[in-house]
């Protein structure tokens, strides 16, 4: 596994949105390698959109229960 010390753009907008951006993206660069990288961004996306459909339908259910 070849190491390039760079993390992906993908990644990168997605460290963003931590509180721990700094921290994540140098474990990111030190021990995964771009292959790895893309795999892991295509798991925090799936893994975000459930989370966001989540919230949605939470919110949603909250709003509903407040007007009636």
């Amino acid at each position: 596994m070849q190491i390039n010390n760079q993390v992906i753009p993908e990644l990168l907008e997605m460290t963003k949105l931590t509180a721990h951006e700094i921290g994540l993206n140098k474990e990111i660069a030190a021990h995964l390698g771009e292959k790895e990288q893309r795999r892991m961004y295509r798991t925090m996306r799936e893994l975000l959109a459930d989370e966001l459909v989540f919230v949605l339908n939470l919110e949603v259910s909250s709003a509903r229960s407040r007007k009636g």
